[in-house]
Parts: structure tokens; C-alpha cells; sequence
């Protein structure tokens, strides 16, 4: 009898070892589950939210090259267009290698979280055959009736009678979970494999992509090449360039200064609130063109063509169809309408504090003092070293700002 009751006490221990590890390895299993699949949503949802406004990128500029004649001839136009190809075609290839590396991340972590369960597994259909085994050398069946009575009090007895009951309970419902999160991580490793057989497509595509990329390199080093042949031209057209951007700087500068004196009362509220509208717009601006793309930045930078030599763009250059309309960027008081060489017909426009400049138009739809509104048309865009282009400045006051930083991501 002692023997019996002796054996009772380990079955009744391993009981409760086999519940608290059931319960302990479908915790720790589920959360590798849930975990790995969160943040693997996480990662692939942002690259995927990347490769479609970079791809958009691609085809807004090969829209835009498609109307106009940077094909046909060597333009300084030409190289910054291609400039800006080759840039969003190395991240387009950039984006596909990190696809992939994320793949092989996540086909990594689930193997792990699979051996994890499978060591789980092993491990408690080990103490599973031990209980077993310990109960057949009792009675060949574990017998409930002894396991109860052998209870010391009365307290231990209903304590062991619900132990049972769990027990029975866990076995099933438990053992049926962690079979179902295997088959989950089966089924997600399976799903993985497929999807990365899957990429292989697209490591053939960003083959297509390198071999494209390769081409506008060449055709940029052609085009440079025979451009550099004519360096008298492209210095003297430099020097023309900076006098037509002091001769701007100079001209908003006094737009400025005029604008900032004798303001009533009721215009300084009025501007008021429109630098704060504008300013609260910042990122959400809409373009001036509807079709468009940035083909020269912000800042100073070396020149595409000659070494050695700095040039400066207070606003950016943004390369669009031919005969484009082009548009105010918000609500504001057209200033001054000029005609600079070098930059055609050039309108400045008063948000407040802050001002807008829309140079190289070929023609103007607005006189000054018009009030106008976001969208309404202003002028077409005009023609520059081949392109159809357009220079846009935002100022806050005499702060030359970078446009990119106000307009809408496209």
C-alpha cells in the first residue's frame, strides 16, 4: 500500500510538472508566433509602402522625358534628368535587395521557432512515457479512486480531485493548441519558402532593373562627354546663370522690404494668419506642376558637367511637360511680375511672413495685387537647356527655404 501511495505521489507530481510545462511552452510559443508575424508585417508593410512611391517616382520622370526632347540631343537639361534617373533606379535596386534580405530574415527566425517547439514537444512527451511508465508498474492503469484516497485530509483530496480534472482538461485542449501553433509555424514556413521561390522573379527583375541602370549611366557618361567638348560655352552660360539669380535674390529681397512696410492694422492680421496656414502646411503643399519631377535640388552642389566648379540653387528645378500649367501653391497676393534673362517671366507671390517664386514661365495669367488661390493658374512653363522647367523658391521672410521640405511627397 505504501508502495502504491508512494507511486501516486510521483504521478500526482508529475501532473502538475505537465500542466505548468504545457502551459508555460504554449506561452512562450504563441508569442514567437504572434511576435514574429507583428514585426514582420511591420517591416514589410513600410519596404512595400517604399518600392511603390519610389516606382512612382520612376514613372512620373519617364513620363515627363517621354514628351519632351531630352533624347535627341546633349543638354545640360539632359544630364540633370538622368541624374535623377539613375538616383531613384539605384534605390529601386537597393529596395529589391532589402526584399529579399528581410525574406531570409524571416524564413530564419521561424526555423528557430520551429526547433524551439519541436524541443518543447520532445521534452514533454518525455515526461508524458515517464508517467506512464510509473503508473504501469502500479496497477497498469493509473488508478484515480487510489491517486484520491491516499489524500491526507479532506482539503487534499478535492485539492487532487480538481488536479485530475485540469489535468484531463489541459491534456487535451492544451496539446491541441500547440499542435495547432506548430502547424501555424509549419504553414507560415511553408508560405515563406513559396514566397521566397517567388522573389526569385524578382531578383530576375532587379537584374532587368541593374542592366537598365547600367544603360542611363552610359548614356549620362555619353551625354557629359559631349557636352564637355563645349566648356567655353557651359562656363559662359554659368556666369549668365549666377547674374540672372542675383538679379532674382536682389529682386525679391526688395519685394520684401517693401511688403514688411506700411501695413495697416488689419493686413498685419491678415498675414498673420496666413503665415500660420502656411506654416501649418508644411510637407502638405501641392506642387505647381500637376506632372513633374525634381531634376535639380536645393543647396549648392558641383556642377553636372565641369569639375571643380560649385553651383548654387536657391530653390529647386523641377523638369515637367512641355506647355505645363503652372500654378500657386497656396492662398496668397501676387507681388511682382518681372522678366529676368535667363529665367523668362518670373512672379512672386505673399503668403504672410512667407513667399513663393515661380520663374522660367513662358507666359503669365495674372496681374499684380490679384488675390489668388491654391491651384489657380499663374502662367505655362517655359523652356530651359532643353527641358521643360520650371524654378520654384519658397522664402520666409529673406530665409531662402528648401521647397521639398513644404511640398506634398507626390
Amino acid at each position: 500500500m505504501s508502495f502504491k501511495r508512494n507511486n501516486n505521489l510521483k504521478i500526482f507530481a508529475l501532473i502538475l510538472n505537465m500542466i505548468f510545462n504545457l502551459k508555460k511552452a504554449f506561452l512562450l510559443l504563441t508569442f514567437l508566433c504572434v511576435g514574429f508575424v507583428v514585426l514582420g508585417q511591420s517591416s514589410r508593410e513600410q519596404l512595400e509602402k517604399e518600392k511603390k512611391a519610389n516606382l512612382e517616382n520612376i514613372k512620373r520622370a519617364e513620363r515627363v522625358l517621354n514628351q519632351t526632347s531630352s533624347k535627341k540631343k546633349a543638354s545640360l537639361g539632359k544630364v540633370k534628368a538622368l541624374n535623377t534617373q539613375i538616383i531613384n533606379q539605384q534605390r529601386q535596386i537597393d529596395l529589391f535587395s532589402a526584399d529579399i534580405n528581410l525574406i531570409d530574415t524571416e524564413i530564419s527566425e521561424l526555423e528557430l521557432a520551429n526547433a524551439e517547439l519541436q524541443k518543447k514537444l520532445t521534452a514533454l512527451k518525455k515526461e508524458y512515457a515517464e508517467m506512464l511508465y510509473i503508473a504501469s508498474k502500479s496497477s497498469g492503469k493509473l488508478n484515480k479512486l487510489s491517486f484520491l484516497f491516499s489524500a491526507r485530509s479532506f482539503n487534499d483530496l478535492v485539492m487532487r480531485y480538481k488536479y485530475l480534472e485540469q489535468y484531463t482538461d489541459n491534456r487535451k485542449i492544451q496539446v491541441t493548441q500547440i499542435n495547432k501553433v506548430s502547424e501555424t509555424l509549419s504553414s507560415r514556413q511553408k508560405e515563406l519558402s513559396q514566397k521566397k521561390v517567388q522573389k526569385e522573379g524578382v531578383l530576375s527583375q532587379k537584374k532587368g532593373e541593374t542592366y537598365k541602370l547600367s544603360s542611363l549611366k552610359r548614356e549620362q557618361s555619353l551625354t557629359v562627354a559631349q557636352l564637355a567638348t563645349q566648356e567655353k560655352k557651359i562656363r559662359r552660360e554659368i556666369q549668365d546663370s549666377k547674374k540672372a539669380i542675383k538679379r532674382l535674390d536682389n529682386l525679391i529681397s526688395s519685394i520684401i522690404r517693401k511688403s514688411s512696410t506700411n501695413v495697416t492694422k488689419n493686413e498685419a492680421v491678415v498675414n498673420t494668419a496666413l503665415s500660420a496656414s502656411f506654416q501649418n502646411n508644411k510637407k502638405k503643399i501641392p506642387w505647381p506642376v500637376q506632372n513633374g519631377f525634381i531634376s535639380d535640388k536645393f543647396g549648392v552642389k558641383n556642377h553636372p558637367i565641369l569639375k571643380h566648379v560649385k553651383i548654387d540653387n536657391n530653390g529647386v528645378d523641377i523638369q515637367t511637360s512641355p506647355n505645363a500649367r503652372v500654378s500657386s501653391v497656396f492662398d496668397g497676393i501676387v507681388l511682382d511680375i518681372s522678366q529676368i534673362p535667363g529665367l523668362n517671366n518670373v512672379i512672386a507671390i505673399q503668403h504672410g511672413d512667407y513667399y513663393t517664386v515661380y520663374a522660367n514661365l513662358k507666359s503669365v495669367s495674372v496681374k499684380l495685387q490679384d488675390k489668388v488661390i491654391a491651384g489657380q493658374l499663374i502662367g505655362i512653363a517655359g523652356q530651359k537647356d532643353g527641358e521643360y522647367e520650371i524654378n520654384f523658391q519658397v522664402w520666409q521672410q529673406f530665409t531662402k527655404m528648401n521647397p521639398e521640405l513644404w511640398l506634398a511627397r507626390k
